[in-house]
């Protein structure tokens, strides 16, 4: 079974995850800053690109977005 080609499957994940100059305002700045600054240090310490670290977001967001019914967020 042949993996499917690497720059198809990160046009598909960053499609719904447009890329931006500057971080939205965080409703809750005390939790999601934090929270936050912690995922970005696992994507650094995992060696990802750019496009890769959005591409492993855009999947999060979907697996949040699909498990939503299931986690208290």
């Amino acid at each position: 079974m042949t993996q499917p080609n690497k720059d198809a499957v990160l046009k598909i994940f960053l499609q719904e995850f447009p890329r931006e100059d500057r971080p939205r305002v965080l409703v809750d700045v005390q939790i999601a800053k934090p929270t936050g600054e912690k995922v970005v240090e696992l994507l650094k310490k995992e060696g990802l690109t750019y496009d890769e670290a959005y591409a492993s977001l855009q999947y999060a967001y979907n697996l949040i977005k699909y498990e939503s019914n299931f986690l208290k967020l």
